[in-house]
């Protein structure tokens, strides 16, 4: 019979992982999809919505850029947009330019899905600046420079590797 130890510990997250972008980043992303899900609901993930919200701007571009606008790589936008298409909120089709490209348009059941999830959205935003509104608009700027830096110090690195 083994012996249990009543001195076990409790883990916390040593500051130097705290610190880290990447940890810090996922923390983030894990607690948002989590809330999204309650929020949001089932019906949309957040890369469905980013490709609807992306085609209720830019209705009729090829499959590769809306792709990119939405943050997605190819083989997830694929994935997602079949996805959509098979819940009949996006149509496919192929370009009368280029064979080989898709182009993807946004259905009116796509266009009332999309309309719901922005009306939660709000309220999720609502909540996740609910401790300091004033300042949503600066953090989210500097979220998005941050991001816009990280692309191309990726790409930098990726092409140094080329």
């Amino acid at each position: 019979m083994s012996k249990v130890n009543s001195d076990v510990r409790r883990a916390e997250t040593p500051e130097q992982l705290g610190n880290a972008p990447g940890f810090v980043i996922r923390r983030l992303y894990q607690s948002y999809s989590a809330m999204w899900s309650r929020v949001i609901g089932p019906q949309l993930t957040g890369p469905q919505f980013a490709v609807l919200d992306v085609l209720d701007a830019y209705d009729g571009s090829d499959q590769a850029s809306v792709g990119h606008a939405a943050a997605l790589d190819a083989s997830t936008m694929v994935d997602v947009a079949r996805r959509l298409e098979r819940r009949s909120l996006i149509v496919r089709t192929r370009s009368p330019i280029d064979a080989r490209r898709k182009v993807v348009q946004i259905t009116s059941l796509g266009e009332s899905e999309l309309f719901q999830a922005r009306e939660r959205r709000v309220e999720l935003e609502g909540v996740l600046f609910g401790h300091n509104p004033r300042r949503k608009d600066e953090v989210m700027a500097e979220m998005n420079d941050l991001s816009k830096r990280w692309v191309e110090l990726a790409a930098e690195l990726a092409a140094a590797e080329d």
